[in-house]
């Protein structure tokens, strides 16, 4: 698997729960902005991948499917080293604000976030509540971007 030097700032993570919201979520998205597809277990889910491959393709979004092994999300060391090995080509920390999408789970200690950011030795992604508006403060924390589900929708 080849990383990615290029990568989008702003990310759409789409799941179950979004229904029929994700169509037009994938319309707000900035261009060149990414998707990465986390649907899992629904039926006809190559389709919908492909659907979607088909919107990005003509809105100029990159699409990366976490099924493919290319997206990690990490909630501590052991778990970045292990990404870090796999060489995936998008690492997000998570969580760092609460989340709708993992109620009752306590978002990172903001150093604990900025530990993982440089530990990576790459560029990281902030995840869990963001939005624009949050990811400026936490941008340096050493987060090159973002990505939600919420803010899309």
């Amino acid at each position: 698997m080849q990383r990615r030097q290029n990568l989008p700032s702003e990310w759409l993570l789409t799941d179950e729960r979004m229904g029929d919201e994700l169509w037009p979520a994938l319309r707000r998205l900035p261009r060149g902005s990414g998707v990465v597809v986390r649907h899992q277990g629904v039926p006809n889910r190559s389709e919908l991948v492909r659907r979607v491959r088909a919107i990005a393709r003509a809105r100029g979004l990159l699409v990366l499917d976490e099924a493919e092994g290319e997206v990690e999300r990490v909630h501590n060391v052991a778990e970045l080293r292990r990404a870090l090995s796999r060489n995936v080509t998008l690492i997000f920390v998570s969580s760092l604000y609460p989340s709708q999408s993992h109620p009752g789970r306590d978002p990172l200690p903001r150093m604990r976030a900025a530990t993982l950011a440089r530990l990576a030795k790459r560029r990281v992604f902030a995840l869990g509540g963001m939005d624009a508006e949050r990811f400026r403060s936490v941008q340096r924390l050493g987060f090159v971007g973002w990505g939600a589900i919420d803010a899309w929708l």
